[in-house]
């Protein structure tokens, strides 16, 4: 107990000075929200990164009653106002597919803005999912052919994954595959993902712009097949994995592995914390990474497990995920979805979906334990946010009767 309190102090030092702006904002949004999603359209699964020119990129889903959908894209300057009209990101009209669990990744640089998605694929009898990056370079408004991931011809599952582009400009993809499992069960977003089976973690990298992928690797077995993955790059290059690993005893801890070689190869993963947690199925909830500016590795995620209380936890490692400090609460409750971590440099903000018994509801809270839970949107669902010189955008899902929206606000 007493090297929690300390822990805690010392990340309070940490964040006040980075995140006292932001603090004293916090109990209110900037800007009143806006929807960003098209009026009688279905939209969901929202992702949010920043821009290097202060900005911030919103991504997110189109659904329709065919079964189609398309992913979309949207541009905002460090004012909250929009840059240019939403675009589909998908040469291809429909042949998206996204689901709450496992929304499409995205990052930009100075070089390019890169989106990662996922499409159906049907040959015959099989069907599954192949995993695409596409890439803009005239900051999103138009995109170049996608370029497909998985190196594997049978149809299968490649999903819950995720993007990482460090300032060197090599592309680095992680996501969860069933290439190598037998006899795969129904897929989540087809209904019953409680029976779903394990599967393995893969990882690609391109070193000429997405044009092309290396080889897929696999880096771990045994993953919790509906959590959505985390890649993290640290300054020195270093990269980090973090996934939902399934141990003995249908155990469901967060794992995460090291690479120092560029994705070549990665450590033995590492549990971030024995949460105790023996769930008969996939809680559709994985971590998210993040590393400060002095290299220290900073990890999110839900726990529900025996002898503590359900809720948002947070643990940092000094040793480049060699260990980890031991889990801080930041939140008593039920949690919906992946946890968000939006950071830059020595600012970090959780953000996320609390679940009551009557509704939804989007929260934020700077890491370390210093300052209280605000609330965001009393109906916002499945949050996503980044920080962007030193404004928190916060995007979510908003229903209107059945049909649901995308929303952006600002702190």
């Amino acid at each position: 107990m007493t090297r929690i309190l300390v822990w805690t102090c010392l990340l309070s030092l940490l964040f006040v000075t980075g995140c006292a702006r932001f603090a004293a904002n916090a109990s209110r949004p900037t800007f009143q929200p806006l929807q960003i999603s098209a009026l009688e359209v279905d939209a969901a699964e929202p992702v949010t990164t920043s821009a290097p020119d202060g900005g911030v990129y919103v991504a997110w889903v189109n659904h329709n009653e065919n079964n189609q959908a398309d992913v979309m894209l949207a541009q905002f300057d460090n004012a909250g106002t929009t840059v240019a009209s939403p675009v589909r990101v998908n040469q291809q009209s429909g042949v998206a597919t996204a689901w709450r669990g496992d929304p499409p990744s995205i990052a930009v640089t100075d070089r390019a803005v890169y989106v990662l998605w996922t499409a159906r694929v049907e040959v015959q009898d099989k069907k599954g999912t192949d995993l695409y990056l596409s890439v803009s370079h005239d900051k999103g408004k138009t995109f170049a052919a996608a370029v497909k991931v998985n190196d594997d011809k049978v149809p299968g599952a490649h999903g819950m994954h995720s993007l990482a582009v460090p300032h060197d400009g090599r592309i680095y993809v992680a996501w969860l595959d069933e290439r190598n499992i037998d006899m795969p069960q129904p897929s989540p977003h087809a209904g019953g993902h409680h029976m779903e089976s394990n599967r393995d973690l893969f990882v690609a990298y391109s070193v000429d712009g997405g044009k092309s992928f290396s080889a897929n690797k696999k880096v771990a077995s045994d993953a919790c097949p509906c959590c959505k993955t985390s890649l993290a790059v640290a300054p020195d290059g270093t990269i980090y994995a973090g996934w939902r690993q399934v141990l003995p005893g249908n155990f469901r801890h967060i794992a995460v592995a090291s690479s120092t070689s560029g994705a070549e190869s990665f450590s033995a993963p590492v549990i971030v914390s024995d949460d105790k947690w023996m769930i008969d199925g996939c809680p559709v909830s994985g971590p998210s990474l993040a590393v400060a500016a002095n290299g220290d590795v900073r990890v999110l995620w839900y726990a529900a497990g025996e002898g503590s209380a359900p809720g948002l936890y947070y643990a940092e490692s000094h040793d480049k995920a060699r260990t980890f400090i031991p889990r801080v609460q930041m939140a008593e409750e039920n949690v919906k979805g992946t946890p968000a971590l939006a950071a830059a440099q020595n600012r970090a903000i959780a953000i996320w979906q609390g679940w009551g018994a009557q509704q939804a509801e989007t929260k934020i809270r700077e890491l370390g334990g210093t300052g209280a839970v605000v609330s965001v949107a009393a109906n916002g669902e499945l949050p996503s946010g980044a920080i962007s010189k030193d404004k928190l955008f916060v995007a979510y899902i908003a229903k209107t009767g059945e049909k649901r929206s995308i929303w952006l606000t600002k702190f």
